[in-house]
C-alpha cells in the first residue's frame, strides 16, 4: 500500500491536487503569469503604437488608413460651424481622385465670385472599394442622426474601377482595417454574434495595433521593393529621363511650407480636408517639372497598365455586390443630408480608353444607381476635355493646375444648380 504524506508537517503534498499549499502555489504562479503576460502585452502595444506613429509621421498615408481614419474623425465638422451661418454646407465624398483633385477653398472662392456662399469639405480617400464607402457613409449617418439637414449637399463621386470584379478580389485586407478604425466596441460586439474570430481580430487591430493589421505592415515593407522594380523598369527605357530625387525634393518642400499638413496623408482642418491651394513660386516651379516628367508617355503607360491589372479600368466589369455597397452608401447619406448628387470625375482620355463594353458597363452601373436612389448625375467624365497635362498619372489630377481646374469647374456647375427653387424640376443629369 502506498501511504500519502501528510501536509501537516509543512511540506507540500505534490500528489494531492487539493493540498492547500499546492493550491496557493498554483495561484501565485498564475498571478505571476498574468502579470508578466500583461506587462509584455502592454509593452508590445507601446512598441507597435510608437512604431506606427513614427511611420505615419514620416510617410504620406503609409497603410492606406490614415486618410480614412482622420476623415471619419472630422465628419462632424459641420456641427462646429456657427449656427447663424447662411452658407450652404457641402460635403464631397469619394476616392483619391477627390482627395487630390478637389480644393474646398478654390471651390468656395469661385462660388462666392458668382454670388453663392458655401462652406465645403473634402472627404475623399484612396484605395477603398464601395464596401468601405458604405461603412464610411454609415458613420456619417450616425454623426448626423440627431441633426439631419445640417449638411445641405453631399456630392458623392462614383469611381467605377473601384467596383469591378477584378478589384473585388483584392479588397480583404483594407476592408478589415477600415472596419476596425471606423467601428467601435459596439460594432465589434455585433460582429461577434456571427463571427467571434473576426470580432477579436477587429478589437486587436483597433486597440492593440493602432488600426494597422499585421498584413498592412507586411505590405508596407514590400512596397519599396515593388516601387523600385517599377521605377527601374521605367528608367531603363532609353527615352525616359530619370526622376532622380525630384519627387522627394518636392515632397520635402511642400511639407516645409505646409506645417498644418502633418502627419502627411491625413485630413487637415485648416484646409477642410483638401491640400493647401498653393505654394511658393519655387515649389510651384518644381511641381511643374515633376508633373512634366510624370506625364512622359512611358510613365503614363506604366500607370495605365497598373490600373488595368488592379482594377479592369477599361472594360469595367462591375461586381454586383460592390455596386450594391455603393448604392447603400448613397442611401445612408440621403438619410441625413438635404440632397445627394452623383459625380463622375474627368477621365484621362489620352491614356484611359474605355472599350465598348466598358462604356456599356459604366452606363448600366450609373443607371442602376440612379434608379435605386434617385440621385442627380453630374457627369464630367468626358466633357469638358481634360488633357494628359492635367494629370500626373493615369487618373489623378496634378496637385495645382489640374486641381484648380476641376474645383473651379465644379463650382461653375453648382453656381447654377445649388439650391435653386426649381431644382426638383431640373433634368436628372448635368
Amino acid at each position: 500500500m502506498t501511504l500519502s504524506t501528510s501536509s501537516s508537517d509543512g511540506r507540500v503534498n505534490h500528489t494531492d491536487p487539493y493540498d492547500p499549499r499546492r493550491v496557493k502555489e498554483r495561484r501565485k504562479m498564475a498571478l505571476k503569469t498574468v502579470l508578466f503576460g500583461g506587462s509584455a502585452l502592454l509593452a508590445g502595444m507601446l512598441v507597435v503604437n510608437i512604431g506606427v506613429s513614427k511611420i505615419r509621421e514620416a510617410f504620406p498615408n503609409p497603410f492606406s488608413l490614415q486618410r480614412i481614419e482622420t476623415s471619419a474623425a472630422a465628419l462632424d465638422s459641420a456641427l462646429a460651424l456657427p449656427a447663424d451661418s447662411s452658407d450652404s454646407i457641402v460635403y464631397v465624398f469619394g476616392s483619391s481622385l477627390i482627395e487630390f483633385g478637389f480644393s474646398p477653398e478654390i471651390f468656395d472662392e469661385r462660388l462666392k465670385s458668382k454670388g453663392v456662399n458655401a462652406t465645403s469639405f473634402n472627404f475623399g480617400y484612396g484605395n477603398a472599394d464601395p464596401s468601405i464607402h458604405e461603412r464610411f457613409a454609415r458613420r456619417f449617418e450616425q454623426e448626423y442622426e440627431d441633426a439631419p439637414g445640417t449638411v445641405d449637399l453631399v456630392i458623392y463621386e462614383f469611381s467605377p474601377f473601384q467596383a469591378t470584379t477584378t478589384r473585388a478580389a483584392q479588397t480583404g485586407q483594407l476592408n478589415h482595417a477600415a472596419n476596425a478604425i471606423l467601428g467601435d466596441w459596439r460594432d465589434f460586439l455585433e460582429v461577434a454574434k456571427s463571427d467571434h474570430e473576426e470580432a477579436i481580430a477587429l478589437f486587436n487591430t483597433r486597440y492593440i495595433r493602432n488600426g494597422v493589421p499585421a498584413e498592412a505592415v507586411t505590405n508596407l515593407l514590400a512596397t519599396p521593393i515593388r516601387d523600385m522594380q517599377r521605377i527601374q523598369s521605367e528608367e531603363n527605357a532609353s527615352d525616359v529621363e530619370p526622376m532622380g530625387t525630384m519627387g522627394w525634393d518636392l515632397y520635402n518642400m511642400l511639407m516645409a511650407e505646409w506645417p498644418q499638413a502633418h502627419p502627411p496623408g491625413g485630413w487637415y482642418v485648416e484646409n477642410r480636408g483638401g491640400l493647401p491651394p498653393s505654394a511658393s513660386p519655387e515649389t510651384l516651379d518644381l511641381a511643374d517639372k515633376v508633373m512634366a516628367k510624370m506625364q512622359h508617355p512611358t510613365r503614363m503607360e506604366a500607370s495605365r497598365q497598373q490600373r488595368l491589372a488592379c482594377c479592369d479600368m477599361e472594360d469595367l466589369n462591375i461586381d454586383p455586390e460592390l455596386l450594391q455597397n455603393f448604392i447603400a452608401a448613397i442611401k445612408h447619406a440621403q438619410k441625413v443630408a438635404k440632397r445627394v448628387d452623383l459625380l463622375l470625375m474627368p477621365r484621362n482620355q489620352d491614356i484611359i480608353h474605355l472599350s465598348a463594353q466598358g462604356k456599356a458597363n459604366l452606363k448600366e452601373a450609373v443607371a442602376t444607381i440612379q434608379r435605386e436612389t434617385g440621385v442627380r448625375l453630374v457627369d464630367l467624365s468626358v466633357e469638358p476635355y481634360f488633357s494628359v497635362t492635367d494629370y500626373f498619372d493615369a487618373d489623378h489630377l496634378t496637385l495645382f493646375k489640374g486641381r484648380r481646374k476641376l474645383s473651379e469647374l465644379l463650382a461653375d456647375v453648382y453656381a447654377c444648380l445649388l439650391y435653386t427653387s426649381d431644382a426638383a424640376d431640373e433634368e436628372d443629369s448635368v
